[in-house]
């Protein structure tokens, strides 16, 4: 296997070229989930009679992008593996576009019924995981080691700004046609969305042309091992071995998904908390309901951006930097620990802002030292195993707590998976195995010792 260090010369221009192309495109994409949630609930489903079908379509939206990210996972990071990365991400890049753009010249002439919204969501977060997987496997090819974490960092920092400025921005442009005084009604509504999913398929064709005239590296493919499915069956197994032989980053895995455990459910502990915990206090100021749960999502959305700034400036550490996972780890889980205690509204507040200003840092960070140690040639698979158990831990975590939820007050129970997150941080400081995870002779070592 070739180390991670012996690619082509990099280039922090290549990447801040491609960074702020992705920024563009990612901006338009949150601009149309927005826009689609829009027309689904204003359009399709507008009536107080229809609020059951709301819901359960809204549902299969959310289910259909969540479901898709595991189930793909396995296969993107085998084609990021066995393609040309590049090609990949182009091919993505401007086939969603096309059908972005497909969908908004439908939406003008026509009402779009549901299950045709539904297959264009499946369809565009396919292609968007193929892509996020082939990007993913890209920085160590053209980004400095050194500045992997600022490289994670940066793309952090876009990913919570567009999901600040993409309401304002979608609701912007479904009002054009009412700004220009075209129909009554719900018409100008039915006409404005298409606006929201034009800028959306503009801004991937833009990434695109910006991407083809980068130079931008693949390492040599991966072997064939015959038909298609017996290559998937492979590489999967390839990934999962490749992990389990290495137990630095075998554990270093068990730490991320502890934490996207406890913080999955971040939006639904906002409502919990404010339903239950924080009514005395709300009421004792004088706020309402959605006063209060405005507060705390503002200040929240703030942290986690102001966190992706700080990271994106600072760069991170260069060296351990398993201190910049276990250390933020560790205030994220104090932070849910004292939010599930409080019931002062804007200590409250603080505490979310807190337990998410860290996590960027932290995944940025964990980032970087998966892109340095995994070699380049196997990072589409090893990080495939990486995303599914990310990933499937976010809905299990939410379950989790919705149920206990039912029955226990939801304070104790988001203190309590605050404290988890610090035991098993805390544990983590202390063992030596996870502290040698950036030496790679000692991973590579345990994996011979193993037998791979």
């Amino acid at each position: 296997m070739t180390p991670p260090s012996q690619h082509a010369p990099a280039s922090w221009r290549t990447f801040l070229l491609l960074w702020g192309s992705q920024s563009v495109s990612l901006v338009g994409s949150y601009v149309a989930w927005f826009a689609l949630n829009v027309y689904v609930a204003q359009v399709l489903y507008p009536g107080e009679d229809q609020k059951a079908p709301l819901a359960l379509a809204l549902g299969a939206l959310a289910i259909a992008s969540t479901l898709s990210a595991v189930l793909l996972a396995p296969v993107a990071g085998s084609v990021a593996d066995r393609t040309d990365r590049k090609r990949v991400m182009l091919l993505a890049g401007v086939v969603s576009g096309l059908l972005t753009l497909g969908m908004a010249a439908l939406m003008f002439g026509m009402t779009v019924p549901f299950w045709v919204l539904l297959a264009f969501v499946i369809v565009t977060q396919s292609l968007s995981h193929f892509h996020e997987a082939a990007l993913e496997s890209s920085y160590v090819m053209i980004v400095p080691e050194g500045q992997l974490t600022r490289a994670n960092g940066m793309m952090q920092t876009t990913r919570q700004f567009s999901s600040l400025l993409a309401p304002t921005l979608a609701t912007l442009l479904v009002g054009v046609p009412a700004l220009l005084g075209w129909g009554g009604g719900l018409a100008p509504l039915a006409q404005g969305v298409p606006f929201a999913l034009l800028v959306d398929g503009v801004s991937f064709l833009v990434a695109a042309l910006i991407l083809a005239r980068l130079a931008i590296p693949s390492p040599p493919p991966a072997e064939n091992h015959g038909s298609a499915a017996a290559n998937l069956k492979a590489d999967t197994r390839l990934g999962w071995t490749y992990l389990l032989r290495r137990p630095p980053l075998l554990q270093l895995l068990i730490v991320a998904a502890a934490l996207n455990f406890a913080t999955a459910a971040i939006p639904v502990y906002q409502t919990l908390l404010t339903t239950f915990t924080l009514e005395a206090d709300r009421v004792a100021r004088g706020l309402s309901f959605p006063a209060t749960l405005a507060i705390i999502q503002t200040v929240t959305s703030a942290g986690m951006f102001l966190g992706g700034l700080a990271i994106s400036t600072w760069g991170g550490l260069k060296q351990r930097r398993i201190l910049g996972i276990l250390l933020p780890a560790l205030v994220s889980g104090a932070g849910l620990v004292l939010m599930g205690l409080s019931g002062n509204l804007y200590l409250t507040a603080v505490a979310f802002a807190l337990t998410v200003f860290v996590m960027p840092i932290t995944r940025s960070h964990s980032a970087g030292i998966w892109q340095s140690q995994v070699p380049r040639e196997l990072q589409g698979r090893v990080f495939a195993v990486q995303r599914v158990v990310g990933r499937v831990t976010v809905p299990l975590g939410m379950a989790f707590v919705s149920a206990l939820s039912t029955s226990l007050p939801p304070g104790p129970v988001i203190a309590g998976m605050g404290l988890l997150v610090v035991l098993i941080c805390a544990v983590q400081l202390l063992n030596p195995t996870v502290q040698r995870v950036e030496d790679r002779e000692y991973v590579e070592g345990l994996a011979a010792a193993r037998g791979g």
